[in-house]
């Protein structure tokens, strides 16, 4: 008996990202011509690591008007995207493929590997997930004492507490998230008084929007944290860097790494006694 083996599903031709982070994930595997659109806020640096690169591309605001126009092979977006875009696009019989916001580093691979195979560049995304996997072990393996603390204070006093990507990155990079030790889930509000109490080794705050000021700046650069001498206060992580799962969520563990090994350096091992 002869096997039959299937041909391999084409690689769509053109396609259009609805969601930030599908966006740069998409930008970086996609071949020449083959990513037609990204959402308008690839654009924003604050939310993108290729805001630049974003610049090359028509933008969209994911809306399923804009997708039935451009009449696309593919379309990739976010499970928090617009749900009545999604809805209605496959109703319409759109291809649509949802990826889930990242939550963890160890699940970008996964993210990686799944674009890749997508958009038919299964090669160059194998090579990038291995790469992300490897600099993840390589955090593992120089992991040490003593663990210093740390918490990402935001806007308006909100933390990034157990559950979040920033979370999954700060214990990569050989920290303890004092938010989620104060039993912090997601992002909420965190007491300034507490913080102030606990007395973080770092105090991860975001970068000011001087075209924009606003109060919800002021929290996190209240005098009260200014205070605190012992502490190392600045915003550390490359920007836009854990706004979104992706390759360049590793930046953000280099950056921590090298500033976890200023704040703490891992102390002499001693041999046992014999």
């Amino acid at each position: 008996m002869v096997a039959l083996t299937l041909p391999a599903a084409a690689a769509p031709k053109r396609v259009m990202s609805l969601n930030v982070c599908t966006d740069q994930l998409a930008m970086a595997l996609a071949g020449p011509d083959q990513l037609t659109s990204v959402s308008f806020l690839a654009g924003d640096p604050d939310l993108s690591v290729m805001h630049k690169e974003a610049s090359a591309y028509s933008k969209n605001r994911g809306l399923a008007e804009e997708v039935f126009l451009a009449q696309p092979d593919m379309v990739v977006t976010g499970t928090y995207s617009l749900h009545n875009t999604t809805a209605l696009l496959k109703r319409l019989d759109f291809q649509v493929e949802e990826f889930p916001f990242t939550q963890t580093l160890e699940s970008i691979p996964a993210d990686i590997r799944r674009m890749g195979e997508i958009l038919g560049r299964e090669g160059r995304a194998e090579r990038m997930a291995t790469e992300f996997e490897r600099e993840l072990q390589s955090a593992e393996n120089a992991a040490c004492e003593p663990v210093p603390t740390a918490i990402a204070y935001d806007q308006n006093g909100v933390a990034l507490g157990a559950g979040t990507l920033a979370d999954s990155v700060l214990k990569a990079a050989g920290f303890r998230n004092l938010a989620a030790e104060s039993g912090i889930h997601g992002m909420a509000p965190f007491p300034l008084e507490l913080l102030v109490s606990l007395k973080p080794d770092v105090v991860i705050v975001p970068r000011s929007l001087s075209d924009a000021p606003s109060l919800a700046d002021q929290i996190p650069r209240h005098p009260a944290i200014g205070a605190l001498k012992e502490s190392r206060i600045g915003t550390f992580v490359p920007r836009a860097s854990w706004a979104c799962g992706g390759p360049f969520t590793i930046e953000a563990v280099r950056a921590l790494r090298t500033l976890r090994k200023d704040v703490a350096p891992c102390a002499e091992k001693t041999s046992a006694l014999r």
